[in-house]
């Protein structure tokens, strides 16, 4: 089980999701393990287009919420990796989850793994991602 927050502006898919927690994720992706993913390796940080935190980390957060007070960060993406980093909530590194303007400095929607994908403010630049990246996935699944 996991908490997941995700932009609107961010094109995400959540089967592909679950396929990525059970592939790379200790237990399995079964959210039990106390840890956070980080999605830009260029920033070695968790950016706040997708957020994933398995449960018992965002367990752990409401119980000890208190002792983050004083810390602060640029955004509530970085406020809450500082926040878990201060309670020793481990982070692992998935930089297939998020592709990312701001990260990597380019956009793919075509990429058939990858999560999500951000930004996508207009409503025409985010049907078009959603589907040429389906597209890309069925013609994956075809060969």
């Amino acid at each position: 089980e996991w908490v997941v927050k995700v932009d609107p502006d961010t094109v995400w898919f959540p089967v592909r999701l679950r396929a990525h927690l059970q592939a790379y994720m200790p237990g399995h992706g079964n959210g039990w393990d106390t840890v956070f993913l980080k999605n830009c390796q260029r920033f070695d940080s968790m950016q706040g287009p997708i957020e994933v935190i398995s449960k018992s980390a965002a367990m752990k957060i409401e119980q000890e919420m208190e002792q983050c007070q004083g810390v602060y960060g640029s955004g509530e993406d970085q406020f809450i990796v500082k926040c878990m980093e201060r309670l020793g909530i481990n982070a692992l590194m998935e930089q297939t989850l998020l592709l990312d303007q701001y990260c990597h400095g380019y956009m793919d929607c075509t990429d058939k793994w990858r999560v999500a994908f951000h930004p996508h403010k207009a409503l025409s630049d985010f049907d078009n991602c959603h589907k040429r990246s389906l597209q890309a996935e069925i013609k994956g699944a075809g060969s």
